[in-house]
C-alpha cells in the first residue's frame, strides 16, 4: 500500500466506512443529485459548524459546507478531520483504513460489469477425489467436508482471463491461492476471491479484475434455505470457522453461516443489488433472525450496531455476538464461538446508545 496514489485512494475508499469508523455523526439519504451523506460538522478547521449543513455525494465523492462555502473531496475531508500537518500522514492513515476496509486493486481500466459466465482459474476442487485436503486449510481447522461445503479450490498455477474496456485481452495470476467462489442467492457464480497460502504475497486476498465487487453479495447466502436464522461473519475463513463450530452442536446446525466481506452492509441500490437488498430477498424466503459475529474490537462493534439497525429496519431480529477482545471467529475455539452466539444481545435503540457511549471493547 506504500505506492497508493491519490486517485486510487479516492476511488477505493468507502466514505461511509470512514464515517462509521470515526463515529462521525451523519445521515444518509437522497439528494437532488443522488444518494448523499449529510454530515453534522464541517471539516474546515476555520468553520466547524455543527448544524448539519455539510454534504457529500456518494457517487461523486465531492461535497461542500453551506455555511462557510468550502468544498472538499473524500481525501481533503479526511485530511481536515485528522488535523494532519502533512499529506503523507493522511495517506498513511488512508492506507491503513483501506486495509481494514478490505482494499482490492483499483479496476480503473476494466469494465465494471460482466455479463458472461464466470470461469474460475484452473484449480483443483477440495477435497480431491482421493479425499486429500489442503494442509493450509487443515491447519486452520477446516476439514475436507468444510472445504467441499464452501466450494474451496486450490489454484497452483492458474490465471483469470478478462477483457478490459479497450477490448484488450489480459490475465491475472492466482497461483498458490485458495479460490473462494461467491454466488448470488440463486446459486449463480458471480465472482471469487483468491487467498494467498504461502504468506509471501503483499496481497493476502486477490480479487478478479472486471468482475463486480464482493461487497454487494452475501457469502454462502445461496445456502440460506429452509431456515429462519443465520450468523454473519466478515471474511470467508470467519464464516468457515462459524460453520465448523456450529456443526459440532446439533442445536445450531439449522443456523446458516454467511459473510458480509467486511464490517459494513452495502445498501442504497434502487434495484436492490446490494447486501441489504439480498437480506430483503431472504426475508421473503422465511429468514427472521440475523446474528452478527464480527471482530472483537471497538470499530467492529460500532459497525455491527449500524448493520443491526439497518436489518431491524427491514423487519429482521438482529443480534450482536461479542467475541473476546482482539479475536475473530477463526481465532477462537469452537466452544467460544458457540458461547458468543448463545449470549448475543438483541439490538434495540437502548442497547445501541449504551454500547456507543461505553463500548465493551474500550475506545477505538
Amino acid at each position: 500500500m506504500s505506492r497508493l496514489t491519490f486517485e486510487e485512494a479516492g476511488a477505493e475508499l468507502d466514505f461511509e466506512f470512514f464515517l462509521d469508523r470515526e463515529s462521525i455523526p451523519y445521515k444518509y439519504g437522497r439528494g437532488v443529485s443522488g444518494m448523499q451523506f449529510n454530515i453534522k460538522t464541517c471539516p474546515n478547521p476555520a468553520c466547524q459548524d455543527n448544524r448539519w449543513r455539510t454534504y457529500m455525494g456518494e457517487e461523486t465523492g465531492r461535497g461542500n459546507c453551506f455555511v462557510c462555502g468550502s468544498g472538499f473531496n473524500k481525501l481533503s475531508f479526511i485530511h481536515n478531520h485528522l488535523g494532519a500537518d502533512k499529506w503523507r500522514d493522511t495517506m498513511t492513515y488512508i492506507s491503513d483504513l483501506l486495509k481494514e476496509q478490505g482494499w482490492r486493486p483499483k479496476r480503473e481500466a476494466v469494465a465494471v460489469t460482466f455479463d458472461g459466465e464466470v470461469e474460475l482459474p484452473t484449480s483443483i476442487a477440495l477435497p480431491t477425489e482421493d479425499g486429500a485436503n489442503l494442509v493450509y486449510l487443515e491447519q486452520r481447522g477446516f476439514t475436507g467436508e468444510i472445504s467441499k461445503y464452501f466450494g474451496f479450490r486450490y489454484c497452483e498455477f492458474g490465471w483469470w482471463k478478462f477483457t478490459n474496456e479497450d477490448g484488450q485481452k489480459q490475465t491475472q495470476n492466482f497461483a498458490n491461492r485458495v479460490i473462494i467462489p461467491v454466488y448470488d442467492l440463486d446459486g449463480k457464480l458471480k465472482t471469487f476471491q483468491g487467498r494467498d497460502v504461502l504468506g509471501t504475497s503483499n496481497r493476502k486476498y486477490l480479487f478478479p479484475m472486471s468482475l463486480p465487487g464482493t461487497g454487494r453479495y452475501l457469502l454462502n447466502g445461496h445456502n440460506v434455505l429452509a431456515t429462519d436464522s443465520v450468523c454473519m461473519g466478515e471474511g470467508a475463513f470467519d464464516v468457515a470457522a462459524i460453520k465448523a463450530a456450529f456443526d459440532e452442536e446439533q442445536e445450531l446446525r439449522h443456523v446458516v453461516p454467511i459473510g458480509s466481506f467486511g464490517k459494513h452492509l452495502s445498501y442504497g441500490s434502487e434495484e436492490g443489488d446490494d447486501q441489504l437488498g439480498r437480506f430483503n430477498q431472504l426475508k421473503q424466503r422465511g429468514l427472521k433472525n440475523v446474528t452478527i459475529m464480527w471482530d472483537g474490537e471497538p470499530a467492529a462493534l460500532t459497525a455491527a450496531l449500524n448493520a443491526a439497525k439497518l436489518l431491524t429496519g427491514i423487519g429482521m431480529v438482529a443480534r450482536i455476538a461479542l467475541l473476546p477482545a482482539g479475536k475473530d471467529p477463526n481465532e477462537v475455539t469452537p466452544d467460544v464461538a458457540r458461547k458468543a452466539y448463545y449470549e448475543a444481545k438483541v439490538w434495540t435503540p437502548a442497547l445501541d446508545v449504551k454500547w456507543r457511549l461505553r463500548n465493551p471493547y474500550g475506545r477505538g
